[in-house]
């Protein structure tokens, strides 16, 4: 048999998903020069990737981004983080589907509510497809969540300024009513100077941002890496 390879070390680069995903978004996608850009993730939780003069800002822990747990003041299920009234807790994926199927069971939608006891559950993705259909709860929940979604992004345009908005996330399948809903309320609640020049856009490359993220985040750890070593071997 052969024997194994030992290396003498290797070097190991972690980040999280949405802090890659808006590396990916500035190298490939919607966000390619931007210099100044929040990346945020809607899908089973909701996190925000920050992208300040060009690079990752990770805060002081490294939990920057961390917006699913901003309190929106809105009634909903109890976050994993033991509290409500978190983003996450009424505009994430499974908070969707919860919320529209409660409002499916009081009758306000038997579409929703045949999909439910056809399937046994219900998910985000139902309701964007019953608002293809024109179901006026799978449309209203759509919106609102928007409305949530933009409301906290509001307050981060005020404060951080950033030239471009990126959305992505399984969440961002529903469509384009999501989006403008978005839109409409970051604009209604931000300042105009903020706004005035601000793009608001779903990604372009989708699931594949995270890959090209890591491909470019390995990268430049190489190369820091082997300027390092170059500078030292000068020294």
């Amino acid at each position: 048999d052969a024997l194994p390879i030992w290396f003498p070390y290797a070097n190991v680069v972690v980040d999280n998903d949405v802090n890659l995903m808006a590396l990916g978004e500035i190298n490939q996608g919607a966000g390619k020069g931007a210099d100044n850009l929040i990346f945020v993730k809607i899908g089973t939780g909701i996190g925000a990737g920050i992208i300040c003069e060009g690079k990752i800002y990770r805060g002081s822990s490294g939990c920057a981004g961390d917006i699913g747990h901003i309190d929106v003041n809105q009634p909903g299920s109890t976050c994993h983080c033991g509290h409500r009234g978190c983003l996450e807790g009424i505009a994430a994926g499974p908070a969707i589907a919860e919320r529209a199927l409660i409002a499916a069971q009081g009758g306000k939608s038997p579409l929703l509510l045949k999909q439910y006891h056809s399937k046994g559950a219900l998910h985000a993705e139902d309701i964007g497809d019953a608002a293809k259909e024109g179901d006026a709860l799978a449309l209203e929940v759509i919106r609102e969540s928007g409305q949530f979604v933009g409301k906290v992004l509001a307050s981060l345009v005020n404060f951080y300024n950033p030239e471009m908005i990126v959305i992505g996330g399984g969440v961002s399948n529903l469509g384009n009513l999501l989006l403008s809903s978005i839109r409409q309320t970051v604009i209604h609640r931000s300042l105009p100077l903020a706004t005035r020049d601000l793009l608001i856009v779903f990604s372009d490359i989708g699931p594949d941002a995270g890959v090209i993220g890591a491909v470019n985040l390995a990268m430049d750890y190489m190369f820091t890496l082997t300027g390092s070593s170059a500078g030292s071997n000068g020294a």
